[in-house]
Formats: structure tokens, sequence, C-alpha cells
């Protein structure tokens, strides 16, 4: 009786100690994944803070970083032709606002359109479109493909969702240049210093503070010039207190508006994807994610024919010959036509 009694006196401090142990496990377990495991810059694989939808609706967001004296008219347009698409547009040098101003601003106005991608995150976190499109407000402009006429409204229109869940980032421009194959080398204190690419040894002080936790690639890359699509989940990948220290970042950094910004512009693709090179098949971006297609031959024939106009337009400023000049002017024109019809055929390939 006596040895039962001390088997079963044992056998409760055994079971006391275990339940006790797995507590403790349990308990650090779960303070390091708090305190650590959200910290791990642009890693793609960290917990998931909000359940994945369901289904989704396939609503989507154009958030826009513009000026008081920016034109955003074409995506009032866009509006008005999709009614599962809704807009965020931010002016980021607007006045202080009162409580029944609807007008969109940003805690201050550094940084370009980063401080309003991360202040849209930021404030919309918890009820993001499936996908949010983050654009600058020029309805025109280089940054955006050739192939679409460098059109900020079509290519919104032409944009497909699926590419976009696919990849779960994409960035917008479909051409490498600039940007890829190895646009930024950052560098750090005392590494050699590239005068054409100042924010390289930028980037590299500001990863330390950035991504404590991540070494610095050898090379960032992505196609110019922030403005990409991201699907909801992509975006929740993240935890909402790092876009917080982000922002906080880019508030207290000593860099200026400018130099803040493009530091940022070959860093979205890590924060997002934990990858430091992005820099998918150029005809594939297009046809996949446009539904712009073209074979290899055409599609290089119109990059050749608008590299050759953009020459002779130069030489055309330096030349003063008349006959020369009709003969530059004629063979623009045959090339732009060819160009036309080629841009023609990939529009309507879909």
């Amino acid at each position: 009786m006596l040895l039962l009694t001390m088997w079963m006196i044992r056998m409760r401090r055994t079971q006391a100690w275990v339940i006790s142990a797995a507590t403790s496990v349990l308990i650090f377990g779960s303070l390091y994944l708090f305190f650590f495991a959200h910290r791990r810059g642009g890693n793609i694989y960290r917990l998931v803070t909000v359940p994945r939808p369901v289904e989704r609706t396939n609503e989507r967001t154009l958030v826009i970083a513009k000026t008081q004296d920016a034109d955003t008219n074409w995506v009032d347009t866009l509006l008005q032709e999709d009614n599962l698409l809704n807009s965020a547009v931010y002016t980021v040098d607007a006045p202080n606002t009162t409580a029944s101003d609807t007008t969109l601003t940003v805690p201050m106005n550094k940084g370009h359109e980063v401080m309003v991608y991360l202040t849209y995150i930021i404030e919309h976190y918890f009820q993001l479109s499936d996908v949010t499109i983050f654009m600058h407000a020029d309805q025109i402009s280089w940054h955006n493909n050739d192939l679409m006429n460098m059109d900020s409204a079509l290519m919104v229109r032409r944009l497909r969702n699926d590419y976009v869940y696919k990849n779960g980032y994409t960035n917008l421009r479909c051409q490498h240049d600039p940007g890829c194959p190895a646009q930024i080398r950052p560098t750090l204190a005392g590494g050699k210093y590239n005068p054409d690419v100042p924010e390289a040894a930028v980037i590299g002080e500001s990863w330390k503070t950035l991504f404590p936790e991540e070494r610095m690639p050898a090379v960032l890359a992505q196609p110019c010039c922030s403005q990409f699509a991201v699907s909801a989940e992509v975006i929740r990948r993240v935890p909402l207190m790092n876009y917080v220290a982000y922002r906080r970042w880019l508030i207290e950094t000593d860099l200026d508006d400018n130099l803040s910004g493009r530091v940022w512009e070959y860093l979205w693709q890590w924060i997002f994807t934990g990858q430091a090179e992005v820099c998918p098949d150029e005809q594939v971006c297009h046809c996949e994610g446009y539904g712009v297609c073209l074979g290899s031959e055409e599609y290089e024939e119109f990059f050749r024919a608008q590299d050759e106009v953009r020459r002779l337009h130069a030489e055309m400023e330096h030349t003063s010959l008349g006959e020369t000049v009709n003969s530059m002017r004629n063979k623009m024109a045959a090339l732009q036509q060819r160009m036309d019809e080629i841009k023609a055929t990939a529009l309507t390939s879909q």
C-alpha cells in the first residue's frame, strides 16, 4: 500500500512538471512570435495576421498620390466606368483639414508617393479591397508602359486581377529599363559611391534601421517607378506595426523629400515578396498582366523603332539642313506608323 501511494505521488509530480513545462513553452513561444517574428523585414513567410477571405469580390481600390495642382479627372472617369473600382486620392500638400473636410491627406508631405502608400495601408489594413493599385497622379507618364500609350487609365482598365492574385505583388511597369537587371547595389559607409545612383549608399545605411533582422542583399532590382498592384493577402502578410514603423522612419529620417522617396523605389518588391530582384519577362508581363500580347519579333521591332525615332529626333535638333531634316521627318513618320500598327495589334489581342 505504501509503495502504491508513493508511486501515485510520483506520477502526479511528473504530470504537474509536464503541464508546467508545456505551459512555459507555449508562453515563451507566443512571446517570441509577438515580439520578434514580425520584425523579419520583407520575409513573406511570416505569420498571416488576418484570416484569408473565403471568396473574392474582385473589388479594386486605386490609391493615388497627388499635389493640389495635379489633374486626376481620369480617376473619376474610371470610377464611372467600373462599379468594382474604388479610389483613394491623397493630396500631399493639402492645408490642415477640418473634421468636415473630405480631402485625404498625409501626416507629413515627405517621401513623395511613399507617405501616401504607407498611410493608406495603415488606415485600411483590415478593410482592403481584393486588389490595391498604387499609382502616381499623371495620366500620361513615361513611367507607364509604352505599348499602352503611357496611359495610366488604360493600364488600370486592362490590369487583370488574376495576374495580381497569382503573383501577389505586380509592378505595373513591364519594361525593364530603368530598374532591371541590377539597378541598385547597396553600399555601407566607406563603400564606393556612385553619383548616378545616390540612393545606393542611402539604402545601405537605411537598411539596418528598416530591416534590422535581415541581411542586406547585394543587388536590389525591379522596373522603376513605384507603381504597383498588390493583393490583400500579400499586404497583410506584413504585420501592421511594420508599416507603422516604416512610416515613422520616413517621418524621422534626415533624408530629404526626394531621396527618402527614392530609397523606397527598389524596396517594395522586398517588402511584399521577400525577393531582392523581381524582373519578370516583359512579354509575359504585358500579355498575362494586361492582355497586350505580341510575338517576340513584333515586340522587338516595336522597341527598335521607338529607339530609332528617339535617336533621329535628338539628331534632328542639331541639324539645320532642310533636306536632311525632311528626310529624318519622313523616316520618323514611317517608323511611328509601324509602331502604331503594332500597338493596335497588341491592344486588340486579348
